[in-house]
């Protein structure tokens, strides 16, 4: 209970941060995408940076998609694969909400 209580305060002090400095925050975000495949793929040249941050601002996307009904696999996902990209995070959360669905039917 304790836990899904700080995941949901999470997901709440993000949203209303990022309700409340919209421009910052997005700014802030992109920039740590772009710092992020520039040191992953930087050696690879441009065009695999870029295609690195297309890829990770694809996939918030999908992560913001899947917060409301899926805010514990994605708050592990988040707080486990972040750092390897949001492209990362929502592979697992995808691969977990199908697992969950799978075990579900068995």
């Amino acid at each position: 209970m304790q836990r899904k209580l700080l995941v949901i305060l999470y997901f709440f002090l993000c949203t209303t941060a990022f309700a409340q400095n919209e421009t910052t925050e997005a700014e802030d975000l992109k920039k740590e995408i772009i710092d992020r495949c520039r040191a992953d793929m930087g050696e690879y040249g441009a065009a695999m940076v870029k295609a690195c941050v297309d890829q990770d601002i694809e996939a918030l996307g999908k992560i913001s998609d899947q917060i409301e009904a899926h805010q514990d696999i994605v708050a592990r996902c988040m707080s486990s694969m972040r750092e390897y990209g949001y492209s990362m995070v929502a592979a697992c959360a995808e691969q977990d909400i199908d697992a969950e669905s799978a075990l579900k039917a068995y």
